[in-house]
């Protein structure tokens, strides 16, 4: 033990060469609880010396300058690290992560204040802990720049130097340069282990869902499948089987698969566990009934886009209403039957004005009221349509214009 840098009390001397003993030490206390006399003391330590003055100087005095001396040095070894997060266009600097838990991240922000932020809307993160954060922080520069192959390869070097929560982090954003990379095959393989990961999970899984899908079926594609199907057959419960399946049913719809006619009667009555409801799930639910809606109206697919209208993000909520209209419109006999289909058309139109689909909710209610033998309200109804400047698209107003000419070809109707 170096006794001017392990032990303050043993680096204390008042007379380096005793009287009759040249070149001797003058012995000093050894130990903590005795009292130590000098008229000039030093303590040395890793960063520099303390001179104490002169007197009687307890070892109690030593051990406090002692420690002093040390978180001082600790202190000005190097600055504070801090953490970085930029999520959904704010900036926070300065926060420290603290968590990462069923997709979220969790940071305490400069000012003290606990954030969480879906992993999904995070659009940088660098963590400010050397070692292998410095490649992970470099992944996440590429993966800001569009330079999603290069990030890949740092994420995955990351991957293999991290545990707990953190490596359930990486391969979540990993996931995310996949995706971006349009690596359909590690996109694949990375979504099944944000699945089954301990902190990410389903929930994560879904927000995060590839969508740089191929529009034909080829060997990645079909490897993609396989290992879905795999995944699928172990899943333990429903909310690790429900993302694979809804995945599984996108990859075979986007490229043409036959089977996805299969995989969409299953998609299309399917309940959704509540931590999955999000935009992207039933977004792809809709599309699903909208398909199984085509043909033969079943009962349980029904009761699905009632169940999905109850359920689902504001986001969605106009393209489910917009459905269930029309599958009543097309299948209604009476008049009761036509008005309870033009209903979901205005409560788009009315309770939705600034959706962009309004204007649809407006041409499906006016062919409502035409079946009604209204042609005045509906002509009013598709003059407005057509005066709207936002969400008008072409296809909308084609259709308008059509039923409107159409209308007052006819005449002008009464109630």
């Amino acid at each position: 033990m170096n006794p001017t840098l392990d032990d303050p009390v043993q680096a204390c001397s008042s007379d380096p060469s005793p009287k009759g003993k040249p070149g001797a030490r003058k012995p000093v206390a050894r130990a903590w609880g005795s009292d130590c006399c000098a008229r000039s003391l030093t303590v040395a330590s890793r960063w520099g010396h303390c001179t104490l003055p002169y007197g009687r100087v307890s070892v109690g005095v030593l051990r406090w300058y002692a420690v002093a001396s040390f978180l001082l040095g600790a202190a000005l070894s190097g600055p504070l690290r801090a953490d970085q997060v930029n999520v959904e266009g704010a900036q926070h600097t300065g926060a420290k992560i603290v968590g990462y838990q069923g997709g979220r991240l969790q940071f305490r922000a400069a000012d003290g204040t606990l954030h969480t932020a879906w992993i999904s809307d995070v659009e940088l993160l660098v963590v400010e802990r050397g070692g292998a954060f410095v490649d992970f922080n470099q992944a996440e520069r590429y993966l800001a720049r569009g330079e999603a192959d290069k990030a890949v390869v740092r994420y995955r070097r990351t991957l293999r130097l991290t545990e707990d929560f953190w490596a359930d982090l990486v391969e979540s954003r990993l996931l995310l340069a996949c995706d971006r990379a349009q690596d359909i095959g590690r996109a694949t393989l990375n979504f099944i282990r944000v699945v089954r990961g301990q902190w990410s999970g389903p929930a994560a899984a879904v927000r995060l869902m590839p969508q740089a899908i191929p529009i034909r079926r080829d060997a990645a594609v079909v490897r993609a499948v396989e290992q879905l199907d795999s995944a699928i057959g172990v899943a333990p419960n429903d909310e690790q089987r429900a993302p694979l399946e809804l995945f599984r049913y996108e990859i075979l719809r986007r490229a043409g698969d036959q089977r996805s006619a299969e995989a969409e009667q299953a998609i299309a009555v399917m309940v959704i566990p509540e931590l999955l409801g999000c935009e992207r799930v039933y977004t792809i639910q809709l599309v699903a009934l909208k398909g199984a809606l085509s043909d033969d109206v079943r009962p349980e697919e029904l009761e699905s886009l009632d169940r999905a209208i109850r359920d689902c993000p504001k986001a969605t909520l106009p393209g489910f209403l917009l459905l269930k209209g029309e599958t009543l419109l097309r299948t209604a006999t009476t008049r009761e039957e036509i008005i309870r289909a033009a209903w979901p058309f205005m409560r788009v139109a009315i309770h939705m004005p600034s959706d962009p689909r309004a204007a649809e909710g407006l041409v499906g209610a006016a062919a409502a009221v035409e079946r009604m033998g209204r042609r005045d309200k509906a002509i009013a109804l598709l003059e407005e349509c057509l005066q709207r400047k936002r969400g008008l698209t072409k296809e909308t107003r084609q259709k308008a214009e059509a039923a409107l000419s159409r209308l007052r070809s006819g005449g002008e109707g009464t109630e």
